[in-house]
């Protein structure tokens, strides 16, 4: 059965925590999670308000835990590099204990556009970051297991009494099999389904070989998305700056896929494109990109679109609604278009 997820508003503008609070009261919603961004995924120069205005999500969630009782909350997702496998594992802990239910700690290599432009990682590429995602991995582990890095190590006994979640975000071979060693989830962005069935497969057969239930990690996935009550509603919402933006995350080869030039010489760093050419980057990425980029369509269209997810294995889709600050109804539109998705999976 595949649930929903929706994510948590990391902007002052729409107030997080009456995210989590309605997510809380609404069982259809069956997991609130919440990007770790220091800056956000447009650039400056195609919206009224500041796209990099953003919050910190682990104060935001244990502020959230503490206030609600039912549904599991998780960060999606952060790096190794701002803070270390000790400190992400007291956090989850201390967020596990103040919401008395595990805090769902999702895990990447790092988002260049995040850690780039403050100094802490000089790379623009994913890639070649394995030096440091294996061993906060097998870190983080060892200390949601043992609640200690090492047998003759100091022991931090919060993650025995409040235990966490471990979700990492897999996409090539490598970090597939980091997964399946050490993941309680496989939390990828944006893949298409027949690459989300192949790479699961690629994980059950590495946590049987590492010894592990196959069954072990549970199959997750994060999209982007802009929803409606309707086709035309969404449709309208994918011509927005801030959600056409997403797409360049895509990268060359999706653009050369589509018979465009990528606009930028590297890959996506926000902060990198100046304000006054931001409009015009936004206006080349291909429409047809934006479409594959960002979930859409009318609550049953999404829906479909789910349901070969979850048949190709998915169990938990986190829906990142950012068409949801295009205007100041977007809260409530995407709450109930969510709730119309969440109807019609459950009608399928």
């Amino acid at each position: 059965m595949l649930t929903l997820g929706t994510g948590i508003s990391v902007r002052p503008e729409a107030d997080p925590l009456d995210d989590i609070r309605w997510a809380d009261r609404e069982p259809r919603v069956a997991g609130a999670w919440m990007l770790d961004h220091l800056q956000g995924w447009a650039p400056r120069g195609v919206q009224e308000t500041d796209p990099h205005l953003l919050l910190e999500p682990f104060s935001v969630l244990a502020a959230g835990a503490a206030a609600t009782s039912r549904v599991p909350l998780g960060v999606a997702v952060t790096d190794p590099v701002r803070r270390s496998p000790v400190s992400l594992a007291h956090t989850a802990a201390t967020t596990s204990w103040l919401g008395g239910r595990k805090m769902l700690l999702g895990l990447g290599v790092g988002d260049p556009g995040q850690l780039r432009p403050f100094g802490l990682h000089p790379g623009r590429e994913r890639t070649g970051r394995l030096d440091y995602i294996r061993p906060a991995l097998r870190d983080l582990a060892a200390l949601r297991d043992q609640g200690r890095l090492r047998p003759e190590g100091p022991d931090l006994p919060l993650t025995g009494i409040s235990p966490f979640e471990v979700y990492v975000a897999a996409h090539g071979p490598q970090m597939l099999r980091l997964t399946a060693r050490y993941g309680d989830g496989w939390l990828p962005t944006s893949l298409p389904v027949r690459q989300y069935r192949s790479n699961l497969a690629a994980i059950r057969e590495a946590a049987a070989a590492a010894g592990r239930d196959p069954e072990a990690v549970r199959p997750c996935l994060f999209l982007w998305a802009a929803l409606g009550g309707d086709e035309a509603e969404s449709a309208e919402l994918l011509r927005r700056p801030e959600v056409r933006a997403v797409a360049l995350y895509r990268g060359r080869s999706a653009f050369a896929e589509h018979g465009a030039g990528y606009p930028l010489p590297h890959a996506y760093v926000p902060h990198e494109i100046p304000a006054e050419q931001a409009p015009e980057v936004l206006a080349s990425i291909p429409d047809a990109l934006v479409r594959e980029a960002v979930l859409h369509g009318s609550p049953q269209q999404v829906a479909g679109k789910l349901g070969e997810y979850a048949e190709a294995g998915c169990r938990h889709v986190i829906v990142q609604d950012i068409g949801r600050f295009a205007d100041p109804e977007g809260t409530e539109r995407s709450r109930a278009a969510l709730l119309a998705v969440a109807d019609a999976l459950g009608g399928q």
